[in-house]
């Protein structure tokens, strides 16, 4: 019954009384929560574009009721990021019910309404009190120092967790993630430095890097597209130099197995990405001339060259029949002249011979 009367309700309104519902809205929520306008600066055609979302997500709760509760866990996800205060959506929702109150008599109708709004609050204000976390409170203000105090509050082997996954209900997030696409690079660097140190206890070593790239494969991508400046940091973090040395030498070791193989066995795509970000002074990384000799002298080097055995074969052949038809062509010639110097010499004997003839003849005369 609710969701028949909301429905009729939304296909009555016509053009003028959805632009009441836009603009309304938003005026009677400054009045009830001033504090509000900090947090809607986008522009008037995003703000009209929440309110027809806003209709819509009330109609579409009663029709599709579970996937709409994902939906609102995944926005409420993403409130976290934007830190929105909780308390502001009591008054968003009472200035809703007020606008919606003045363009029908129905109640049935204000009555569906309200409800549906008031259950998405309630849904948006769990999910945020759940994913409100220390560490995204931390991200938010870009704050190094905020968010290491904060990792130092997790357990030791939930540490990479804590800045790799917020989960509620079914939909997650990721701290690291959210701080490279918000622009937190301070909080992105500490925590890529945080999960790349190597860590002890009595009963095991606690690395994040396994974890960071199973939770991002394509981090090294996003980092070449959102945030440049951080490859290099990540970059740091696979290599690990002993304090001590022997001999003058200190031992290094280079973890490169996710810049090689990707979770499906296949070649990783990370020295692709590399390349196409065109800075000379991380393709130069030594953890990247670790990677591209590896695959050199490993695996590409035997393919290479069994490419290009025809091609040295026609070479070859090309150099040697080169040198013997030159050869040939230079005997010839000589063979030729020697030939025809021959030829020369017997016609001067036939002449001198038709001389002595005639001046034989002369004589007897």
């Amino acid at each position: 019954i609710q969701e028949a009367a909301l429905s009729k309700l939304f296909g009555s309104l016509d053009e003028k009384s959805q632009n009441i519902i836009r603009r309304e809205v938003y005026s009677k929520f400054f009045a009830l929560a001033p504090a509000g306008q900090d947090y809607f600066k986008q522009s008037t055609t995003r703000l009209f574009f929440i309110a027809d979302r806003l209709v819509t997500m009330t109609l579409d709760m009663y029709k599709d009721p579970k996937r709409m509760v994902e939906d609102i866990s995944a926005l409420g996800l993403r409130h976290v990021g934007y830190g929105i205060p909780t308390d502001l959506f009591g008054p968003f929702v009472t200035a809703c019910v007020q606008v919606i109150r003045t363009l029908t008599d129905d109640d049935k109708a204000e009555e569906a309404f309200r409800w549906s709004l008031s259950l998405i609050s309630r849904i948006l204000t769990r999910v945020i009190n759940e994913g409100s976390t220390i560490v995204m409170k931390a991200i938010n203000s870009n704050s190094s120092k905020q968010l290491r105090k904060a990792i130092g509050c997790a357990p030791r082997g939930k540490r990479a967790l804590w800045m790799l996954n917020i989960q509620v209900g079914t939909q997650s997030i990721s701290p690291l993630m959210w701080a490279i696409e918000t622009g937190s690079l301070e909080a992105a660097k500490t925590i890529i430095q945080d999960l790349l140190t190597i860590r002890a206890d009595r009963d095991r070593y606690y690395f994040g890097m396994d974890i960071m790239f199973e939770r991002h494969p394509d981090i090294i991508k996003r980092l070449c597209v959102d945030a440049p400046a951080l490859v290099t940091t990540l970059l740091d973090g696979l290599i690990w130099r002993s304090r001590t040395t022997e001999n003058g030498l200190r031992r290094v070791n280079y973890y490169i197995k996710h810049l090689m193989v990707d979770a499906e066995g296949e070649f990783s795509k990370a020295t692709e990405w590399i390349t196409d970000n065109g800075d000379p002074e991380i393709v130069c990384h030594p953890i990247m001339v670790m990677v591209t000799d590896t695959v050199w002298s490993r695996i590409a080097v035997r393919t290479f060259m069994f490419l290009k055995l025809w091609f040295l074969f026609t070479l070859v052949i090309f150099v040697m029949s080169q040198s013997i038809l030159n050869h040939l062509s230079a005997h010839s010639t000589a063979s030729l002249g020697g030939s025809a110097s021959g030829a020369s010499a017997s016609g001067s004997s036939a002449s001198g011979a038709s001389a002595s003839g005639a001046s034989a003849s002369g004589a007897s005369a």
